[in-house]
């Protein structure tokens, strides 16, 4: 790890040491890609973000309704500015680095929803993120029966066809819900922005990457379990047995009753006698 990234693991380890309100999504994010796609000017973007919400508030009238404030928001960002979901190249990596979302003006459906948070956040609208599975949504705190689908131009969806959707993109794998369909922290968007960096990584071969996404998610999210076992294996395909030996280690000490937990005894083990074999 370079000066540059070392810099942003420190930023980013900074800011995720908040509470899940005080966590600044937007500057956490940005850390992220100043890091993997660096160099990046986070100051630039914030500023940019307030350029976008500044002329946004110029559109939003005290005397609005609820629904107008989000059309308004939605109208902005989606038809004005031109952002939009990046069906052509889903699991290109920039799409989950925001300040190419930024740049490039498209990206997954939670970079997306990330960006109606901010931009909402600072014209005094009340939107979160909705970690529903398979496609990530937003909804308008105030308008709570609404679902805003950023990948699709912020259309807006019922609980109904949040319910139809699911069962398209899943073929019924997975049952719906009402719980899927609330609210989640910041922290969580973070988690599963992370998450899908990680993904992206492994799929190609990029060890070091896919590595870095997880110490982050751990930053987050220190008593996730499975990302110890997840880290851990990482570890071990690099070679790197010690490491991969402690966190699988860690991961069988915070999840005992895991069922997987036989096959990652193994792999511990198999850490721990290549790295006395390394000495």
């Amino acid at each position: 790890m370079d000066v540059r990234q070392q810099h942003a693991r420190q930023q980013f380890t900074r800011l995720a040491a908040a509470p899940d309100h005080a966590l600044d999504l937007g500057e956490t994010a940005l850390w992220i890609g100043a890091e993997e796609d660096g160099p990046v000017d986070v100051e630039d973007y914030l500023a940019r973000l307030d350029g976008l919400a500044s002329t946004l508030r110029q559109r939003i009238q005290p005397d609005h309704s609820a629904r107008e404030r989000l059309d308004q928001l939605l109208a902005y960002v989606f038809r004005e500015l031109g952002f939009h979901g990046n069906e052509s190249d889903y699991y290109d990596p920039r799409n989950s680095y925001f300040h190419q979302v930024l740049d490039r003006r498209c990206g997954l459906p939670i970079s997306l929803a990330l960006l109606l948070i901010e931009l909402a956040r600072r014209v005094g609208l009340r939107v979160a993120g909705v970690g529903f599975p398979a496609h990530f949504l937003a909804v308008d705190l105030d308008l709570p029966q609404l679902f805003i689908d950023p990948f699709h131009g912020g259309r807006l969806l019922t609980e109904y066809e949040c319910r139809v959707m699911l069962r398209q993109k899943t073929q019924g794998r997975i049952e719906f819900d009402r719980n899927q369909l609330r609210p989640v922290g910041g922290r969580q968007l973070l988690v599963r922005m992370l998450n899908n960096l990680k993904s992206v990584h492994l799929s190609r071969g990029d060890l070091e990457r896919a590595l870095a996404a997880s110490d982050r998610i751990l930053l987050l999210s220190p008593g996730a379990a499975e990302e110890y076992r997840d880290r851990g294996l990482c570890q071990l395909q690099r070679r790197a047995y010690r490491a991969a030996a402690l966190d699988l280690n860690h991961y069988l000490s915070l999840a005992p009753m895991a069922d997987d937990r036989q096959l990652i005894a193994a792999r511990a083990a198999e850490a721990r006698n290549k790295a006395r074999l390394a000495n």
